[in-house]
């Protein structure tokens, strides 16, 4: 594996950690939107000669969509316009893991308990939250349902005693979900401190464990 683009990404996320820190805006007018085009470039590295290509694409879909989210959220009246863009985004992610567990025989197992137990704590925020939401709750309550989704989908793609690079996969959701609940929090409840860099380093390991642990599982289906 080609280490180049890893560590080219996580060099540009740290940076843009820093202009976090420093309140540097000018910066991260460059270095946030790069993070998603260099996870594009090290995806197509990995996988752009895989067939069939519709795993590449859904890819490749939730990492525009990511892009221009990256992008609106920098200006804050552009909130609602980046949330749509990483619900697309998260429909995309959808649409991949639902496409890998119904490829990936023997079908993973139903996980119950699991289920359960991650939409408790989505709706147990969601409640928490609630009232603080305005005019914003229809907004929240369906991205927040589609992310609690994507999570469902990973646990359900991969049977993970054969292989482990789902753990990539699932780490990655439930670091975009902290990061988006930490962003919540910020947003309509209360400020913290290090609200921006801790949304940002969740965000960022987020979503390079998602495309890592895709381009290994892609990856080994070819060696299979």
């Amino acid at each position: 594996m080609n280490l180049r683009w890893p560590v080219l990404y996580f060099i540009l996320l740290l940076a843009d950690l820093i202009a976090i820190v420093l309140q540097a805006d000018a910066v991260r007018f460059v270095t946030k939107p790069l993070l998603m085009v260099l996870l594009g470039v090290y995806l197509l590295a990995r996988i752009n000669h895989l067939r069939p290509a519709v795993f590449r694409n859904f890819l490749l879909a939730a990492l525009f969509f990511s892009w221009a989210g990256d992008i609106f959220l920098l200006w804050p009246a552009y909130f609602l316009p980046g949330l749509g863009c990483f619900l697309l985004a998260h429909l995309a992610y959808i649409g991949f893991f639902l496409k890998v567990r119904y490829t990936n025989y023997p079908l993973p197992l139903c996980k119950y308990l699991f289920i359960f137990l991650s939409e408790a704590a989505v709706i147990a925020f969601l409640f928490f939250i609630f009232p603080y939401l305005g005019s914003m709750r229809v907004p929240v309550i369906v991205y927040a349902s589609t992310i609690s989704f994507t999570l469902l989908c990973v646990m359900h793609a991969f049977r993970f005693g054969e292989q482990p690079m789902g753990w990539y996969c699932i780490a990655g959701s439930l670091l975009f979900i902290c990061s988006d609940a930490m962003i919540a929090l910020q947003r309509f409840y209360h400020n913290f401190p290090a609200a921006g860099v801790l949304i940002m380093l969740t965000y960022g390991l987020a979503q390079w464990s998602l495309i890592e642990g895709s381009t290994r599982y892609l990856n080994s289906r070819v060696k299979a």
